[in-house]
Parts: C-alpha cells; sequence; structure tokens
C-alpha cells in the first residue's frame, strides 16, 4: 500500500492522469481497473477517474512499492523538443522570469497529456522540454522540476496560460487564485448577440451524462454555480465580437453560457450552431476554429506582489469573422 499526502503541484490534477505518471511500470486498463476496484483512495473513500486532487488530500493506492514512482520528474530527453518544427510552430512565450511561464497558446493544442496525446504533442511537454534545453549550465546531477500547469484551456481555445517553474511558486499562484486576485477576460465571436448590452450569467452546470461527441457540459440549476460577466464590443452581420470575464472556473464554462444565451461562439462543435458555421465556413476564407480567445490575464506575481497583465494579441481571424 503507497500512501501518499498531496502537495502543491498536484493540486487540480486529474486522479487517472497522476496515477499515469507515477505508475510507469502499469498499462492504462490496469491503472483504470485498479480505480474501479476501490484500490485507489482519497481521504479514505473510493475515488472516481476524473477526480480533482487538492493540496493535503492523502492518496491511497494498494500497489507494491516497486511500482509506484515517488517524484515525477521531466524526461531528459523532451529537451530535444526544441529543435523541432512542432515546437517552433507552437510554443509561443508571453512572459518569463525566474519564477512563471507564461505561454501564447495556439487554438488545436491540447495542454497536458492525456487520451489521444501521449507523444509530447502537449503544452506541458514543449514547456519542460524548453526549461531542460535552457538549463545547459546547471551542475551534473541537478534535477530540474517540470513546470506546472496554472489554470488550463480547452484544447480549442487560443491564447494567455501560465506555467510555474518550481513547486514553491505553484502555492504562493494556488494562494491568490483562491483570494479571487486571477482575472480572466477572453475575446469571443458569436452568432447572433446576448439579449442586453452586458450582462451577468449566473446558473448552475452539471457534467452531462451522455457520452456522444465526448464529455459535455449542460446547464442544472441543482448544479455548481458558475458565473461569467460579458459586455458586447461589436455587432454587425448578425454576428457579435464580445469581451468576457469568467468569475469560477467549469469545464468549458463560456462556451456553454453563450449557447445558454442563444449567442453560441462560432466554431463551436459541441455547443454551437454547427448547421449556420458550416454556411458560414463554406462561403469564406475564414479559418475553422472555435472563435474564443483568452485575452488577458492580470494576477500578484508569486515573487513581488506586483500586479502585472499579460496579453496575448487577438488572432486577425477575430476582425474577419465579422465581415460579410
Amino acid at each position: 500500500m503507497i500512501k501518499l499526502t498531496m502537495g502543491p503541484s498536484e493540486d487540480g490534477s486529474r486522479l487517472d492522469r497522476l496515477l499515469r505518471k507515477r505508475l510507469p511500470l502499469l498499462g492504462l486498463s490496469a491503472i483504470y481497473g485498479l480505480i474501479r476496484k476501490g484500490e485507489v483512495k482519497v481521504n479514505g473513500r473510493k475515488a472516481k477517474q476524473d477526480h480533482r486532487l487538492k493540496e493535503g488530500e492523502v492518496l491511497e493506492i494498494n500497489v507494491g512499492e516497486s511500482e509506484f514512482e515517488s517524484e515525477a520528474r521531466p524526461e531528459n530527453s523532451l529537451a530535444g523538443l526544441v529543435k523541432t518544427d512542432f515546437f517552433k510552430r507552437n510554443f509561443n512565450i508571453l512572459h518569463e522570469d525566474q519564477s512563471i511561464l507564461v505561454c501564447n497558446k495556439p487554438a488545436g493544442l491540447v495542454v497536458h497529456s492525456g487520451s489521444g496525446h501521449t507523444h509530447h504533442d502537449n503544452l506541458v511537454d514543449l514547456a519542460t522540454g524548453y526549461i531542460l534545453s535552457a538549463q545547459k549550465s546547471v551542475p551534473a546531477g541537478t534535477e530540474t522540476e517540470a513546470p506546472v500547469l496554472m489554470h488550463r484551456l480547452d484544447r480549442d481555445t487560443s491564447g494567455v496560460i501560465m506555467l510555474a517553474k518550481n513547486k514553491g511558486i505553484v502555492r504562493a499562484l494556488h494562494a491568490s487564485m483562491r483570494d479571487g486576485k486571477f482575472t480572466k477576460q477572453y475575446i469571443a465571436v458569436c452568432h447572433n448577440r446576448p439579449p442586453e448590452f452586458e450582462g451577468t450569467i449566473k446558473i448552475g452546470m452539471a457534467r452531462n451524462d451522455s457520452k456522444r461527441g465526448g464529455m459535455k457540459m449542460r446547464i442544472a440549476d441543482s448544479g455548481p454555480e458558475s458565473i461569467t460577466t460579458y459586455r458586447i464590443l461589436e455587432y454587425q452581420n448578425d454576428r457579435s465580437r464580445l469581451e468576457i470575464l469568467i468569475h469560477t472556473g467549469k469545464t468549458h464554462q463560456i462556451r456553454v453560457h453563450m449557447s445558454h444565451l442563444k449567442s453560441p461562439i462560432i466554431g463551436d462543435d459541441r455547443y454551437g450552431d454547427q448547421r449556420t458555421d458550416e454556411k458560414l465556413f463554406a462561403s469564406s476564407a475564414l479559418s475553422k476554429r472555435l472563435y474564443l480567445h483568452a485575452h488577458k490575464l492580470t494576477f500578484p506575481h508569486p515573487k513581488t506582489g506586483k500586479s502585472i497583465t499579460i496579453t496575448a494579441p487577438v488572432p486577425k481571424e477575430f476582425a474577419r469573422a465579422l465581415e460579410k
């Protein structure tokens, strides 16, 4: 039996993904078998595979010591990623210092490894490769910590995303997040327009039980509350460009809220108007993508406490999306 207390670097991690990193000798079916049979517990209780771990929780895994890797360390081979065309196309630094790394994620890039993305084609591995390649002067034998993703963006959403360079920084950033000191501003281009020039959506959300089309969320009065505010920046040709702030971080929150207002985001293949999208993309040279972009991130720096804002330029196609 392995017992492990979750630290700041594990906070927010999905249970199944952490187990895949810490049980490298076991296959996926064996790991999910452990979860299904109740051989994996969090704070003494059987846990589901998508449970989001929290700092301080105690993880118990009924496996032998030889199966378990106590520390998740970056693979030195990842340093070679910086020489690839994939790295050059997808890794764009907006800000870097000794504590944090902030990138402009392109649409289509997943943020971490998962089903279908196991060959280092994700932001975390690209960032790890970058840090390893930049630390050639580090003394031999010195171990490099893998960067920790501080928040998430959907695969098809572009824009600002932050990683912490060490566990101490993770703790400070998580404290600021819990205190509501992070501001996340998005730009979206939607079909139609919301009913008001500006407004607040405050409504419950829950996971959709349907397995079709991948994981989806739905409006549910009994679900955890989700809060989004929006403001219309421009409206023409039955399309609107919105400035959006999120005050909670539910999965697919903006996409669900805009669909709820009958103003689905252009290119949203889960919650959007696919028939109208098909007509739009077929009649124009507009790029096929989700028209949602994480534009600005404002937060207190974990070392200095000074408020800083990191901006990712809005893609040019967002302006073209309002044209006929």
